[in-house]
């Protein structure tokens, strides 16, 4: 077995070819500022070169949420500016890297899966949740434009299922996540991530030309998809910003108003 250690990632290449990323070193909810997410693109990026992994799995870590959203405490101090423009660039190069690298992801999601969360795992090939799972795409709660998060819950789980998610801005428990297809199992959280390696391990014994060759086109349009939303997502966010009401519902969630 190989690993590595970043700034705020663990990466391990576990026997029969499944690399484990673990999200570290940061507040127990795992949020994730730009940072962290252009650490995350290199870091895929690397293991889709690596001969050794067949099959990726991304965890948020024991007894941690897989991804609160965002880094409230970087977002909140956007006005609406070009800070916008690259904050959308980072994360379009995140979920197109997931979606787009030609080894399949699987998400092992425990706690929390919020905003920018939910949409990591939207971006993996199959979602293994733990029973207290949460998933929640809050955005016109907090004050901002939800142009991905629509686009990628009407393209992974129907256009009905992402019309209460985003007007509602519900959390989803497991058992109806799964039912609504956002999950694909549900494991105990002590069994949450043998059960998401073991999927990555299956993956991973199959004819690597087949798999890679065959995701890169079923999920072809879906990273084009993304992109496409790019441009619409940093109008709509310059906007949202530019009211200045998102970035005071922010600061009162992490306590700075």
């Amino acid at each position: 077995m190989s690993g590595t250690t970043t700034t705020s990632m663990r990466c391990e290449v576990l026997q029969e070819a499944v690399a484990l990323v673990e999200f570290t070193n940061a507040h127990d909810q795992n949020p994730f500022s730009r940072a962290r997410m252009r650490e995350l693109t290199r870091l895929l990026t690397d293991l889709d070169q690596n001969p050794e992994v067949g099959a990726v799995v991304l965890y948020g870590g024991a007894g941690r949420s897989f991804g609160a959203g965002g880094d409230f405490n970087e977002v909140s101090e956007f006005s609406g500016g070009d800070e916008v423009d690259a904050w959308v660039d980072d994360i379009t190069d995140l979920y197109s890297t997931i979606a787009g690298i030609t080894k399949p992801v699987v998400g092992a999601i425990d706690g929390h899966a919020i905003g920018v969360g939910l949409q990591i795992a939207l971006c993996c090939d199959l979602r293994i949740g733990s029973t207290a799972a949460r998933l929640v795409m809050p955005e016109f709660q907090v004050g901002i434009a939800c142009n991905f998060g629509g686009y990628m819950l009407e393209t992974v789980v129907g256009r009905s299922v992402m019309q209460e998610m985003l007007y509602t801005c519900d959390e989803w428990q497991a058992d109806r996540a799964l039912r609504d297809g956002l999950l694909h199992e549900v494991a105990a959280p002590a069994a949450l991530l043998d059960a998401a390696v073991k999927h990555a391990r299956r993956i991973a014994s199959y004819t690597s030309a087949a798999v890679q060759s065959t995701r890169a086109r079923v999920n072809g349009p879906y990273v084009a998809g993304l992109r496409r939303v790019q441009e619409e997502g940093k109008r709509s966010h310059r906007t949202a910003f530019s009211a200045g009401e998102a970035q005071q519902r922010m600061r009162r969630i992490i306590g700075k108003a």
